[in-house]
């Protein structure tokens, strides 16, 4: 998973909250990295030359950035792109053979994020490997005491249902942990009791195959935890799983999430949003995700002008 790192940039300092977390994946083994910026398309002949301004625009930008990554002991390359960001990332991992995608999330207000999503929403939703989702800085309680590229990895938080689809994530958050030396919370929520625990049963209680399924996701990955080597700790919650995610991240001190997305698409994912893009939307930490699906390499659709560049 850390062969090969892109970084898609928009040239504010907010997408540049990214770079201290390439450099803590380093400090883990990352060995590769690729800058990307894209800048929107001009679709008229007419206007090439001002397409191609933007592009160099964009590579003057990546070098800069490089510059400031040249202490880091792995090959950096750069990626100026014509086309929509998200799309650019989606068809940069393609070409360039990417294995985990580092994006900071934009600084939107609440109901444009809401009505429209974000850039790295849409890269989560679509893209073949892994991403690490960077929250915003002012998305913290409390201002870190260290910086995110010494700041330690003590613990990694993977939430899991009765299916085992939830524990695609599983091989990817371990070798952050393995390679981190960190503790895997292990954790799956099951719907609330209907009623007080010393009453009767009720037919909103979660029911038996249910409870079955968790204790049996939960038990697999702490099998695949100690077949790794890395301690785990199993936690069964009641409740909305976005809330309890985010509540036992911060009673356990949980330092990263990393969870499967199912990658749904449409609008009704915008009014019934999953637990992923809740949490996404939500923590004040680093959010690692991966499709459910993601073994199976998706299509990507949209061209794009790729220089010979890197």
């Amino acid at each position: 998973m850390l062969e090969h790192i892109l970084v898609p940039l928009d040239g504010t300092s907010e997408s540049e909250e990214a770079l201290p977390y390439v450099r803590r994946l380093v400090g883990l083994g990352a060995s590769r990295i690729t800058l990307l910026r894209a800048e929107l398309p001009v679709a008229m002949d007419e206007y090439a030359m001002v397409s191609e301004a933007a592009r160099d625009q964009a590579r003057v930008y990546l070098q800069e950035v490089k510059s400031r990554l040249s202490d880091l002991p792995v090959r950096i390359g750069i990626l100026p792109l014509i086309g929509p960001p998200a799309t650019a990332a989606l068809e940069a991992t393609e070409l360039k053979q990417i294995s985990l995608i580092v994006i900071a999330e934009a600084r939107r207000p609440r109901l444009a994020r809401l009505l429209l999503g974000s850039v790295s929403e849409r890269i989560v939703q679509r893209s073949p490997v892994p991403v690490l989702v960077v929250p915003p800085h002012w998305t913290y309680d409390l201002e870190p005491p260290v910086p995110a590229e010494r700041r330690p990895i003590r613990s990694v938080l993977v939430p899991l249902n009765g299916a085992s689809a939830s524990r695609v994530i599983l091989p990817y958050a371990l070798t952050i942990a393995r390679q981190a030396k960190s503790r895997m919370l292990l954790v799956s929520v099951l719907p609330p009791p209907a009623g007080p625990r010393s009453g009767p049963p009720s037919d909103d209680d979660p029911a038996p195959d249910e409870i079955e399924g968790a204790e049996e996701q939960l038990y697999a990955a702490g099998a695949q935890c100690a077949e790794y080597g890395v301690d785990f700790t199993v936690i069964l919650e009641h409740g909305d799983p976005a809330e309890r995610i985010l509540s036992v991240c911060r009673e356990r001190s949980a330092d990263w999430i990393a969870m499967t997305t199912r990658g749904r698409s449409g609008f009704s994912r915008w009014l019934t949003p999953s637990a992923t893009h809740r949490v996404l939307r939500e923590s004040s930490l680093p959010v690692l995700t991966t499709r459910s699906e993601s073994s199976s390499r998706s299509r990507i659709y949209g061209r794009l002008s790729v220089p010979g560049h890197s």
